[in-house]
């Protein structure tokens, strides 16, 4: 479990880079894109280690007894709220509330990479 926890993060650090990256670029005409990168890399990539990788192993151990349908809902919900949380927190020490919309991108990233790699893990076992 904890390797595909690790991998998570690291794709979903990546991915929340990116698709960050990419909104950035396309809202602010922002035409270096791979400079911009690796900031928001290295600014996610801690929040994401800290925060959601904890999230996503409290979300498996509070869902391990729910299948199916039942389990992806409560999982999503346990990755919303606990995105919207921090970002709520995060917006209130930062002042800017676009901090709500980045981690809810990531707490969205982190589950469906999580439940993909759930499957693939699952059936190499």
């Amino acid at each position: 479990m904890l390797l595909r926890k690790f991998l998570g993060f690291v794709l979903t650090t990546l991915l929340t880079g990116l698709i960050l990256n990419l909104f950035f670029a396309i809202m602010d005409g922002y035409d270096k894109l791979f400079a911009a990168l690796g900031v928001l890399l290295v600014g996610a990539a801690p929040f994401i280690l800290l925060i959601g990788l904890p999230v996503s192993i409290l979300s498996d151990y509070l869902t391990k007894n729910l299948n199916g349908k039942q389990r992806y809902k409560k999982a999503f919900l346990i990755h919303i709220i606990f995105g919207l949380i921090i970002g709520l927190v995060l917006s209130f020490f930062f002042e800017h509330l676009f901090l709500v919309v980045i981690t809810l991108t990531a707490a969205i990233v982190f589950w469906i990479l999580d439940e993909i790699l759930r499957k693939k893990f699952k059936g190499t076992k």
